[in-house]
């Protein structure tokens, strides 16, 4: 769980406290006028208690709480809630200093919650906590509004005025709202500007793209490759028009073809807000813009290259918005999940995650650290300065330079002066880096979380070994590896059953009569046409789930990486020490009917 929540936890629970406590008073209190306790001075009488400053403002006669007052207080700590959520969100979106404005717009409540209480006048502290709400947010508004497009501006009178329509729409009432730049109608996109040296370059840039013929067409382009889940768009532009593929799932899948002429203005505005050379069509650019697509930001990157025939130009998109949190949504089964947290509870030692290209490997080192008890073990994350990965709260950040030449190297030896308990290096980039940190191990308790790209976990350990670190010294710092696959799920829509043969049963190594079905996407019937799948658009799959490798290090593997192993010995090693294959974990979700066995041969077959 975040800092922030757990603290907005706490401070719920220390409310509901505070006034079961009083509450618990008033009901223990004797009646006013009634004789106290043997020993005890009697109450004050009803009308002295409400005479005072206390009575009057936060109690009535008989000690009872003045339950209006807090109400108040409560529903302003409700929109503290909701609005202080938005501006850690906000400051991760924008890449502000998170860190600050929590810290401002936190702190300065809790101060104001404070006095509300301690000051016995209520009408002094209940302005004062309001204030502290709203000076900070307040604050926090003013500055981001300034470093962002007007259109992406908040609680300005036009945001507002837009906001109001939305909302009654929505029970029937029309209201007019701000009237729309016609460069914006048409696809529901908005792009900006994110290339740049600073934010006057970005909006120059940003605004030579709107006057650019093309806008509406590259805006209308970018709607349907979101419309239809894609994660990439290449266009291949030759004499005659331009081929269009959309990756989706990670699969690539053609597209109907496009005008030469509306593809070509559509680029130039595509390129112009990336702050590259529209004219240029052979040789390599690449550059970066902001999509927003029905209040989703993607971050995307834009690489054009000429061909023989033409220019071939490939978009990528990356949501930037964090969308797991939990390995189940991953794919992990409960088994797989208890290896991994005890590969992550251990005191010392080396965790490699790894994954195939795209394969999602940020994604998994991103659930496994906020699945970590961050706030009982002291967390430290290395990475280069131009490519910073998501933030994840309780894991402080040092970067180093590569465009000069650093390396993790340079910057870990004043790290672990710090004493940190748990370690992310994110790329293991050299021999000296590695090297180091298996030293560090061998000397010290303290936990090494690091990744790298391959097809499995065997060739994950060759892959390390391969930078040039001694064998011995690898195979007595590594713990645990984590390997994932993505595969496409079924869709539910339209996926249909069908009985496995006995031949499909024993390759499988599944017993007879185990499983009665298997899944597919819907086949062709020429005889009964059947309309095709909306939810899918016709592909049969819908989104993806991981297959993982979770391999602990024996005896076996050790001594495998001691004496230098090839490919297919690493890998019968790693199956002495109980790690299942990605084919045995991927007939568990063909039987259950998550995916088809199609789909699972094809993506072993990477």
């Amino acid at each position: 769980m975040a800092t922030t929540s757990r603290l907005l936890l706490i401070v719920a629970m220390l409310t509901v406290v505070l006034a079961a406590v009083a509450g618990t008073l008033s009901a223990a209190a004797p009646a006013p006028g009634a004789p106290g306790a043997a020993g005890a001075p009697a109450p004050l009488p009803a009308d002295d208690w409400a005479n005072t400053p206390l009575g009057k403002d936060f109690r009535g006669p008989g000690f009872y709480l003045s339950w209006l007052k807090i109400l108040a207080a409560w529903l302003i700590f409700l929109l503290w809630v909701y609005t202080t959520d938005w501006v850690s969100t906000d400051c991760q979106e924008l890449n502000l200093n998170f860190a600050r404005w929590n810290s401002v717009v936190f702190g300065s409540f809790m101060l104001g919650f404070v006095f509300l209480w301690i000051v016995p006048l209520f009408w002094i502290g209940f302005p004062l906590l309001i204030v502290a709400y709203v000076a900070p947010f307040a604050t926090y508004v003013v500055k981001r509004n300034k470093q962002v497009d007007n259109d992406r501006q908040v609680l300005t009178r036009e945001h507002l005025r837009h906001w109001l329509a939305e909302q009654l729409g929505k029970v029937g009432i029309k209201m007019a709202a701000e009237k729309r730049d016609p460069r914006e109608a048409g696809a529901a996109v908005k792009l900006s500007a994110e290339s740049g040296p600073d934010a006057a370059v970005g909006n120059a840039r940003l605004l030579q793209a709107r006057q650019s013929p093309g806008w509406n067409a590259a805006r209308q382009m970018l709607s349907e490759a979101f419309a239809g889940r894609a994660s990439s768009l290449m266009l291949d532009y030759t004499q005659q028009g331009v081929v269009v593929r959309t990756m989706v799932d990670g699969v690539w899948i053609a597209g109907a073809e496009k005008e030469r002429e509306r593809a070509d203005s559509a680029l130039e505005s595509l390129k112009l807000i990336c702050g590259l050379n529209p004219q240029d069509r052979q040789g390599r650019q690449e550059g970066n813009f902001v999509a927003e697509h029905k209040s989703v930001r993607y971050g995307a990157s834009l690489t054009s290259q000429g061909t023989a025939g033409g220019e071939r130009v490939l978009l990528q998109f990356e949501d930037k918005k964090v969308r797991f949190y939990t390995f189940d949504e991953l794919g992990l089964r409960t088994k797989l999940q208890e290896q991994v947290m005890e590969l992550l509870a251990t005191r010392k030692g080396l965790v490699l995650f790894s994954a195939l290209p795209t394969g999602g490997l940020r994604s998994t080192v991103d659930v496994a650290l906020q699945n970590c008890d961050r706030f009982v073990r002291e967390f430290a994350a290395v990475e280069a300065e131009e490519h910073p990965y998501q933030t994840v709260e309780n894991v402080p950040v040092t970067t180093y330079k590569e465009a000069e030449g650093q390396s993790p190297v340079d910057v870990l030896p004043s790290l672990f002066r710090k004493e940190p308990n748990v370690v992310l290096v994110r790329d293991l980039v050299n021999a000296e880096t590695l090297g180091l940190l298996c030293q560090q191990i061998a000397k010290n308790e303290r936990l090494i979380i690091s990744s790298i790209r391959a097809k499995d976990a065997a060739e994950a350990l060759l892959r390390v070994m391969a930078l040039g670190v001694p064998p011995a010294e690898f195979a007595e710092a590594i713990t645990g590896v984590v390997s994932q696959r993505l595969v496409r799920k079924l869709c539910d829509a339209c996926k249909e059953a069908f009985p496995p043969t006995p031949q499909m049963l024993q390759q499988m190594g599944i017993p007879a009569g185990r499983v009665q079905a298997f899944y597919r996407p819907p086949q062709p019937n020429p005889e009964q046409p059947k309309e095709q799948c909306q939810v899918c658009g016709a592909t049969g799959y819908f989104g993806r789930t991981a297959l993982f490798e979770v391999l602990t290090v024996g005896s076996t593997v050790r001594k495998a990486l001691a004496a230098g192993a090839k490919l297919d010995i690493m890998r019968h090693a790693a199956r002495k020490d109980g790690m299942k294959n990605f084919q045995e974990e991927g007939i568990l979700l063909v039987a259950r009917g998550i995916t088809s066995l199609p789909e699972l041969t094809r993506v072993l077959k990477q």
